[in-house]
């Protein structure tokens, strides 16, 4: 009998973007609208609609760079820029965003402290029993990959 337990769990398109709303729904945040299209090979596109007046929807292309490594170095690392005419407008209107506890800007890199995020949910309980926890991509679907064990 194993002490751990492995998971694969496909998450798709439509219900990932279900999850951000109802994250999204009744916090004070200049994020109006959030569309996630993953595709293959660990890449995704985001567009963003922004409460702020005359700024089109703006599209954020994330490819992920490194994956979170437990406990050790639990921080999922995306390389991020921005598509279209307006990417260098947009580039500048980041600086004024209020970014959650475990989410931070460093350049092209959003690094998310899967910890600190998950801190005030239910799956915060489970990370001491994390021992992988990577996020994929496959087209139209995000993947993630879970093995939980007992602590030594």
């Amino acid at each position: 009998m194993s002490d751990s337990s492995r998971a694969r769990i496909p998450i798709p398109r439509a219900l990932l973007n279900h999850f951000v709303g109802r994250a999204l729904a009744g916090r004070d945040t200049p994020i109006r609208a959030l569309d996630i299209r993953p595709r293959d090979g660990d890449r995704f596109d985001a567009s963003v609609t922004v409460t702020w007046p005359f700024v089109p929807p703006l599209t954020v292309s994330f490819e992920i760079e490194r994956q979170p490594l437990f406990p050790e170095s639990p921080i999922l690392v995306l390389r991020w820029s921005f598509l279209g005419a307006v990417g260098a407008l947009a580039s500048r209107l980041t600086s004024s965003l209020q970014l959650p506890d475990g989410v931070r800007l460093d350049g092209e890199r959003l690094l998310l402290n899967i910890p600190l995020l998950a801190a005030r949910s239910p799956a915060g309980a489970v990370l001491g029993y994390v021992t992988l926890l990577e996020l994929h991509t496959g087209e139209g679907q995000m993947i993630i990959e879970a093995e939980l064990a007992m602590p030594e």
